[in-house]
């Protein structure tokens, strides 16, 4: 379309809202290419070590958010040392010099110095947003800068990082005119937080929408911030302090007078007082995070689940739910979208095969699973494939290696053969367990769609390998436990993608 005016041709590259989109739009000719080029606003770097910083901003020079990602997230066996993460310095660096408009910078499982996060909050005046997951290297000193020179801030959330406050006055360094705030995650800093400081910093901000609390703050402290801020719909809570009865009665009733919460996050403690408080909001929660909560029976999470049967998203503890709290989310969560049974804390009770048979009778509209569990069967793997169709990511992790069919001790190839060829839509699978070559034949037939895929038991030759490369043409990551005879497989299609 070379004969259409180029302000056309942006409005119409700029309604893309896809990466991949835009990239494929980047593809049709030179003059499509620089439009995208000056007009790409969100940038993602899924992995950081595969790119320099200077070739990101020759690519996209006018970004203002971007996302990086360190070492992979799979859960067992890790792919890569522990101290293989990637550090921000060298980002932020050319971004302070080639890029002062970025506003939004989102780190997952990188180093990130106090250095940085001062530069960060001095070199980009119109700076707003700071997402921290699985980060380390930085203190309440890096954090304390973000809150004090970031005079637009709207979202600052420090997840899955450890950090320590030994005044408990943080919070005094955002400026008393801030009221941009949308999103505060503050439930990993460790320390006593000023109910004060925390109240006004609430109070003044009335597009706060999104709220996540230390377990050093106590119930009644959450009750006035629930009062004030009649906005709150995303709420994550935890509890350490001693609370008297009437503070959890009175949590309880100020639930009842104010817009509801929809989505819920517990970490830490929770005491059975708490969970009955918040009786009120499950009618209308959509998601509900108990994959960090402690101290959490069974029956207690069994029984407000079943009070939750509008929820679509559901992340748990495998010692926390056992197979039967999934039976009973099997028959009260209708439109659950996606599951996340994570790994528990250690021993006790586990997730099997007949958890995920139930989730996939009464959950037949879910779409995005991750399952860590002690055994599993190919008979489970075939029936959730018939139920569950419309699966577009299924992660799959046993607690044994190369682990067989408990029952038949035959490896897993039927099972996931299954699943590749009944769920058209798959675009994210992690396989483990005992596999053949077989099971990568299936994949590369079957999984059109296939754009992640990662196998930490490994496979058996390069012909397992080949087989996926010449069959899945949408591959974008391939993470393998690796051998060395996986090297000639890799050198043989490195081009292919």
């Amino acid at each position: 379309m070379p004969h259409l005016p180029e302000s056309l041709l942006e409005i119409i590259i700029n309604n893309l809202t896809s990466n991949l989109d835009r990239n494929s739009a980047s593809l049709v000719n030179k003059q499509w290419y620089r439009i995208d080029r000056n007009t790409r606003r969100t940038v993602y770097v899924s992995n950081c070590h595969a790119v320099v910083p200077t070739r990101v901003i020759e690519r996209f020079p006018n970004l203002r958010s971007l996302v990086l990602n360190g070492r992979s997230g799979v859960v067992y066996p890790r792919f890569v040392d522990n101290d293989w993460d990637g550090t921000v310095d060298p980002w932020v660096k050319v971004m302070s010099e080639r890029c002062p408009m970025l506003e939004h910078l989102k780190l997952k499982r990188m180093v990130v110095s106090d250095q940085m996060l001062q530069m960060v909050s001095t070199c980009f005046r119109g700076f707003k947003s700071l997402v921290l997951c699985s980060c380390a290297g930085f203190t309440i000193v890096g954090l304390s800068a973000i809150a004090s020179n970031c005079r637009n801030l709207e979202r600052l959330e420090v997840e899955r990082c450890a950090v320590v406050d030994h005044t408990g006055q943080w919070l005094r360094r955002f400026p008393e005119t801030l009221s941009s705030l949308v999103s505060l995650n503050i439930s990993c800093i460790r320390g006593l937080i000023n109910p004060t400081d925390l109240s006004q910093l609430v109070a003044r901000c009335p597009n706060l929408s999104t709220l996540s609390l230390r377990k050093t703050v106590s119930i009644d402290t959450i009750r006035r911030i629930l009062m004030k801020s009649p906005q709150l719909v995303h709420l994550g809570v935890g509890c350490t302090l001693q609370n008297t009865q009437t503070s959890f009665l009175q949590l309880s009733l100020s639930l009842h007078n104010r817009e509801p919460i929809q989505s819920l996050t517990f970490f830490h403690r929770i005491p059975t007082m708490l969970i009955h408080a918040l009786y009120p909001v499950c009618s209308n929660l959509v998601f509900l995070n108990v994959r960090f909560a402690a101290s959490l029976t069974i029956v207690e999470l069994v029984n407000f689940i079943k009070k939750c049967t509008t929820l679509r998203r559901l992340w748990v503890r495998g010692d926390c739910i056992g197979d039967e709290g999934l039976e009973a989310v099997s028959n009260n969560c209708k439109n659950l979208e996606d599951l996340r049974v994570f790994q528990g804390g250690g021993g006790g009770i586990v997730v099997t095969e007949v958890g995920l048979t139930a989730i996939s009778i009464g959950c037949q509209k879910l779409k995005k699973l991750t399952y860590c569990c002690s055994q599993m069967t190919n008979s489970a793997l075939v029936t959730f494939s018939k139920n569950c169709p419309d699966i577009t990511r299924f992660k799959l992790i046993i607690s044994t290696p190369k682990h067989p069919d408990h029952t038949t001790l035959q490896p897993f190839d039927h099972g996931y053969g299954a699943i590749v060829e009944s769920c058209k839509d798959l675009k994210k699978l992690t396989a483990s367990g005992l596999l053949t070559n077989d099971v990568f034949l299936y994949i590369g037939m079957y999984a059109e769609r296939l754009e992640v895929l990662s196998v930490p038991s490994g496979c058996e030759s390069d012909a397992g390998i080949e087989y996926v490369f010449n069959g899945c043409k949408n591959l974008k990551k391939v993470e393998i436990n690796t051998f060395s005879f996986l090297d000639d497989a890799l050198s043989a299609h490195i081009y292919d993608y």
